[in-house]
């Protein structure tokens, strides 16, 4: 498989049940070329890698789909050093709690205090340059937050709304795309927060 091949699965796992326009925001972001990504994504259909749902035409992986990008991004993993990556992710859990507590402790999530969402974004820039440093496809995430960051000082919903590229939105693509790089799933990391 290419790389571009494997960042469109990426981004397909990452925004899972979601419309290709939305897939392809991802897979720009994650490095991919938004000339490639129509003729990628109907290959991947056609290998039966992604399947397409709904009258929405939302998308997301086959088990042969996971299993191909699973392979791909645990090999990735070694190649780069697995026990960076590990130290990053095992940084960005407490701030993930952090994160969490915040958005629960207001009466909805648009009203989570701005400055607090900020302030965890910040905590999160030396987690996001590690990453970014082992695997460039995590560079696009600093200039998502900030761009969230600075919408969110005059409109709440961009804290945590879920149609835009919110801070939350951004938050939970990124926690998807550390695990999915790691080979773990939720259920994992509850043993180690």
């Amino acid at each position: 498989m290419t790389e571009a091949q494997i960042l469109l699965l990426l981004a397909v796992r990452l925004r899972s049940r979601a419309a290709a326009d939305d897939i392809e925001e991802t897979f720009i972001t994650l490095g991919g070329e938004a000339s490639r990504f129509e003729s990628l994504l109907a290959d991947a259909e056609s290998l039966d890698q992604v399947r397409v749902r709904g009258e929405e035409l939302r998308r997301s992986l086959t088990g042969a789909g996971e299993a191909e990008l699973a392979a791909h991004l645990g090999a990735e993993t070694e190649r780069v050093g697995r026990a960076d990556l590990v130290t990053a992710y095992e940084a960005f859990l407490p701030l993930n709690r952090a994160f969490l507590a915040a958005l629960s402790t207001s009466a909805s999530p648009s009203e989570v205090a701005v400055a607090e969402v900020a302030s965890l974004v910040v905590r999160l820039g030396p987690v996001l340059a590690a990453l970014e440093e082992k695997l460039d496809r995590f560079a696009g995430y600093a200039a998502r937050f900030a761009a969230a960051v600075s919408r969110a000082a005059t409109d709440p919903r961009w804290v945590a709304g879920a149609s835009i590229d919110s801070i939350h939105t951004i938050w939970f693509e990124l926690h998807e795309h550390l695990l999915a790089t790691l080979g773990r799933d939720r259920s994992q990391e509850s043993t180690l927060q």
